[in-house]
């Protein structure tokens, strides 16, 4: 009985770390939200009013090329629908802070547009200025990332809880779950961050053997990425045995930080089509697995603003992964299904602009080009 006590024990535990695990991953608000919405549609029946419309987008803005690329596609598409569906697009630029968001928000009200588009750069900051749209008579349809009110009509993302554990999974069998593992989170307060965050932290919970050195913010930021790294690095040294990222420009300045320092790169889950990451990862031998946020999602967020205008019934969440072709996860092995040579760094796919508006906005190199340089 004495020797069978300390084993007890033990199980009880381990039974407490994955009981609290799933505890929090039932009780999760994010989650409960998106698993409901996915079979809820929404009546917009009273927001049905005749083309052309004015769409207001409220946008990260480009302080990056995933975001850029975002704003790209928005205009672009707006072009493509034409005058006689959008007249105009009413934009604003975050600059990916939520205080500078919430009273652009108000300025897009005060213009009096048929809909919302909006990109929550916080998800408590703007909750406010979604439930003032709703009250008057603006449909809101919420981009890439969400609020915590409910009122609002329809969300276009994916599930960021399950993407930031499959990555954290990633890490943990590269590793045979155990090792020392290092996190870096995207932009403080956004859902795309935030979210993926406490994925991956049931993930590690769910696994003792797993030490997370440190866990910092890299603003989704290449230049933040690689220098929050090099600081890692001197202090963990050869420590580091895995890390996982939210973003592929932060996977990319890590990979740099590595290069410069001369030293094995570890697993790395966290990465999406990014085409400067991937050019790194495939020089560089390093294993890693991607997850996919792509930019081009602000079309079906469009299409959901105008069938919300139109009257339609639209579902409350729109998962882009089951509407867009090559946003799934992928790996080393799937490389030769994203890489594009003609593609700058910069570029994060699926791409829906022409080539020559690629080549106009300095994303991509004519294949002539290419071809003859070879």
């Amino acid at each position: 009985m004495k020797k069978l006590f300390p084993l007890l024990v033990l199980l009880a535990i381990l039974m407490a770390v994955i009981g609290v695990s799933a505890q929090d991953e039932a009780e999760n608000p994010y989650l409960d939200s998106v698993t409901r919405r996915q079979g809820e549609m929404y009546d917009t029946t009273p927001f049905m009013t005749e083309a052309p419309y004015r769409i207001a987008l409220a946008a990260q803005g480009p302080t990056n090329s995933w975001a850029a690329l975002f704003d790209e596609h928005a205009r672009a598409y707006v072009e493509e629908l034409g005058p006689e569906v959008v007249e105009e697009l009413l934009y604003a630029d975050a600059n990916g802070s939520a205080d500078i968001q919430v009273p652009q928000v108000e300025d897009l009200l005060a213009q009096d547009p048929d809909a919302l588009i909006l990109v929550p750069m916080g998800r408590a900051a703007l909750s406010a200025p979604v439930e003032r749209a709703m009250a008057q008579g603006v449909p809101v349809i919420l981009c890439a990332s969400g609020v915590e009110t409910d009122n609002f009509v329809t969300e276009v993302g994916t599930n960021l809880y399950g993407g930031g554990q499959r990555l954290a999974q990633f890490v943990v069998d590269q590793l045979g779950g155990e090792g020392n593992v290092l996190q870096m989170n995207g932009i403080p307060g956004v859902d795309t961050a935030e979210i993926m965050a406490q994925g991956a932290t049931a993930v590690w919970a769910e696994n003792p053997g797993i030490n997370i050195l440190d866990v910092q913010y890299g603003n989704w930021s290449q230049a933040e990425a690689k220098i929050l790294m090099e600081q890692w690095i001197a202090q963990y040294g050869e420590d580091i045995d895995g890390i996982w990222s939210g973003g592929a420009q932060m996977s990319q300045g890590i990979i740099e930080a590595y290069l410069d320092a001369g030293l094995p790169i570890p697993p790395i889950g966290g990465g999406e089509y990014g085409q400067g990451f991937m050019r790194l990862v495939a020089e560089n031998d390093v294993q890693f697995q991607a997850w996919q946020y792509p930019n081009a999602m602000v079309r079906l967020c469009i299409d959901m603003a105008i069938a919300t205008l139109q009257g339609e019934e639209v579902p409350r969440f729109v998962d882009f992964r089951d509407e867009m072709e090559r946003t799934q996860d992928f790996t080393n092995e799937d490389m030769d299904e994203f890489y594009n040579p003609n593609w700058s760094d910069d570029v994060f796919g699926p791409i829906f602009l022409s080539d020559e508006r690629m080549i106009e906005l300095g994303y991509m190199t004519a294949p002539e080009a290419t071809e003859a340089a070879s």
